[in-house]
């Protein structure tokens, strides 16, 4: 409360000294050369939308106020964001996994490949200058793995020669804060920025509507038991233009965190009383360009990657007596590297090799340290080209997937995987407002080595006998644009074989009711994505996306009722207006839909999680302090009519939630 009396007084005294004047123009954009795909050929014919992409831009991040990338679901059309019971935030894309997801950072590989996902806390949101989400996850550029959509996070940039610093504060509900500085400069030729961030919160509010006897939660306490975090972030990175042809850049982040896991409410004494006293990750990313002459051009993005972690596991929701700790680190380095020809002035095809090599150590209590490896690469050709009012993007690649070391299982070792890739996409230009476009693609993903061999603390019965996942995504869709309206839909039919699903055994199977992953023989999701922005009249903005799912799966010839813990639908809207004098309210809606988990106590039962509606108001008020001095302060009340809601079974999300902040800009 006092951190929020402090905010407020800054805002007060503000508006005592704000000028009514226009605010000044951002000098900041996207970092561009971190990105991955290639969207377009020299010869541009339509401005229309790209058709499988969506593009959250820098403006809608930074008006979320959100304290990590995991509380980003409201503006990822056809994404949702769910915590497990590892206390991790994963994203998922029409209804895939988040295995499946390839995730990116300035070109970099985010995924920790010992599990080939990574929990969303750890990214904060101060440095995101853009991001980018390929539903169809189809192009090379990629590599492998990513089976079920990609995420390309760029962070920011400086567009004008001169420097800038940016302050942000911010405070809330949970004794929660963040405190972020950013500096950018450009000089001649080399542009840089650096940022340092702090958070950290006493946890998150239970909704006042849980029911009374709900368990694994401390009565006497407002705050979701064990929700708490810290987390330091250090970001730099330099670019430097050589010549013309040739421009290099190099970005160090460094993260650190403390982080509690929130037990299952249903599980007793079997929920994971986990808390994460440290986890750290220090990356290392070089992006290059260069033009060896008009029609040939190499990009290249190398990194280093290490992450290292602690869990400590309790016997009950005293966290005193401590049963378990487990040690993982892992070193990881990959590279991305695309030899682009322009053959003529409308087409391009490129050649992309994408690797990396990842050992994990890991040492269960005071057992042996066991080691873990893999070396995974793909190759690829990819066309883009057009032909008069017909744009054309196609490629094929193959993947290759070796473990030489696999901990215990010795018989492992050496174990090698390859498959092919390929896709096909077409969009036609109807006119300067409508397009059309449809797209096939056949991608795979490997088994991680913790799916294989990894028994997590003995909460999973391991399955060495995982195969890869095959996925075969269709989508086909129309664009519109003009004027006021912005307007996208696309209907999608994937077709999954081996979909890698987790189950809760029974107690004939496995006495202590573990969880084990399993391969489904033949799993489909279908469905409707529409995405638009309008603009009704001057100062007035709408723009929202819903997100329809229809999913069956067979195992062994024989019917699944349901897949767990994908919703049926899903709906984001935020309506926003803009007064000349610079205040802004926005009001968001967020709808997640009816969706089903494994029963806890009968395995071939389903439980239904119920559908939510949130709803979120944000008031803001930007001015020039000075000619100088950029401000901007505002309140948001999250949740506002405190609904109680399921991440997933036993799991559940945070009640009404109050925020409030300043941002200053020089």
């Amino acid at each position: 409360m006092k951190n929020i009396l402090t905010i407020f007084l800054i805002l007060v005294i503000n508006f005592i000294f704000a000028f009514s004047e226009p605010v000044k123009n951002d000098s900041l954009k996207a970092y561009r050369l971190g990105e991955i795909e290639i969207y377009e050929t020299k010869s541009q014919i339509s401005n229309i939308s790209k058709a499988s992409v969506v593009d959250v831009p820098y403006y809608i991040i930074q008006s979320s106020d959100v304290l990590s990338a995991s509380e980003l679901q409201m503006y990822l059309p056809s994404g949702v964001i769910r915590t497990n019971s590892r206390g991790e935030s994963m994203l998922f894309l029409r209804g895939t996994g988040e295995r499946q997801l390839g995730l990116f950072f300035d070109g970099m590989a985010m995924n920790i490949p010992w599990d080939n996902r990574l929990d969303l806390t750890f990214v904060p949101v101060d440095i995101i200058g853009n991001i980018k989400l390929n539903l169809s996850s189809s192009s090379m550029f990629y590599g492998p793995n990513v089976l079920g959509g990609a995420v390309n996070i760029s962070t920011i940039e400086r567009t004008d020669p001169g420097f800038g610093l940016s302050l942000k504060l911010q405070g809330g509900d949970g004794n929660s804060q963040n405190v972020s500085l950013l500096h950018d400069g450009k000089i001649g030729d080399f542009n840089y920025i650096a940022n340092v961030s702090y958070m950290k919160t006493d946890g998150f509010l239970m909704s006042k509507k849980a029911p009374d006897s709900l368990g694994n939660q401390n009565l006497n306490s407002s705050l979701r038991t064990n929700s708490d975090q810290k987390r330091l972030n250090v970001y730099l990175r330099g670019e430097y233009h050589f010549t013309q042809n040739t421009i290099a850049g190099l970005s160090v982040s460094y993260t650190k965190q403390y982080k509690g896991t929130p037990p299952e409410t249903f599980a007793g004494n079997d929920a994971r009383f986990w808390i994460y006293p440290d986890r750290n990750r220090l990356a290392v990313t070089f992006n290059g360009l260069h033009n060896f002459s008009d029609v040939l051009t190499l990009r290249a993005t190398i990194w280093h990657d290490i992450f290292n972690q602690e869990i400590n596991g309790y016997t009950g929701i005293d966290y005193k007596n401590l049963k378990d700790t487990q040690k993982d680190n892992d070193v990881t380095s990959g590279m991305r590297l695309s030899l682009n020809y322009n053959v003529s002035e409308n087409q391009l095809v490129s050649l992309i090799f994408n690797g990396f090599m990842t050992n994990h150590k890991q040492t269960v209590n005071k057992n042996p340290e066991t080691e873990f490896s893999q070396n995974t690469l793909s190759v690829g050709l990819e066309y883009l080209g057009t032909i008069d009012r017909l744009e054309i993007k196609a490629g094929a690649g193959l993947d290759y997937n070796k473990t030489p070391k696999t901990g215990l299982f010795k018989e492992a070792e050496g174990t090698s995987q390859n498959d092919f890739a390929g896709f096909l996409s077409l969009k036609y230009i109807i006119n300067a407002n409508i397009a059309v476009f449809a797209g096939t693609g056949r991608r795979t993903r490997f088994p991680s080595m913790r799916e294989q061999y990894d028994g997590a603390l003995n909460a999973f019965k391991t399955n060495p006998d995982l195969k890869a996942e095959n996925g075969l995504l269709n989508e086909a869709g129309i664009i519109y644009s003009k004027d006021i309206i912005d307007f996208k839909a696309s209907a999608f039919y994937n077709i999954y074989e081996g979909l890698i699903e987790r189950i809760r055994l029974s107690k004939e199977q496995d006495s202590l009711r573990r969880r084990m992953r399993v391969n489904y023989s033949d799993a489909n999701i279908s469905g409707l994505d529409v995405n638009i922005s309008v603009r009704p009249f001057n100062r007035f903005l709408l723009e929202g996306y819903f997100t329809y799912m229809v999913f069956s799966a067979e195992q062994e010839g024989k019917k699944i009722e349901q897949l767990v813990q994908k919703p049926d639908f899903l709906a984001g809207f935020n309506l926003n207006y803009f007064f000349p004098f610079g205040l802004k309210p926005k009001l968001e809606i967020e709808y997640t839909g009816k969706q089903f988990d494994t029963d806890p106590v009968d395995n071939k039962k389903f439980v239904e999680i119920e559908p939510s509606l949130v709803l979120n108001f944000r008031l803001s008020y930007s001015f020039n302090v000075t000619d100088m001095i950029y401000s901007e302060v505002f309140v948001r009340l999250n949740n506002i009519t405190d609904e109680y809601r399921l991440s997933q079974l036993g799991l559940p999300a945070p009640g009404r939630t109050f925020y409030a902040g300043l941002s200053l800009r020089l």
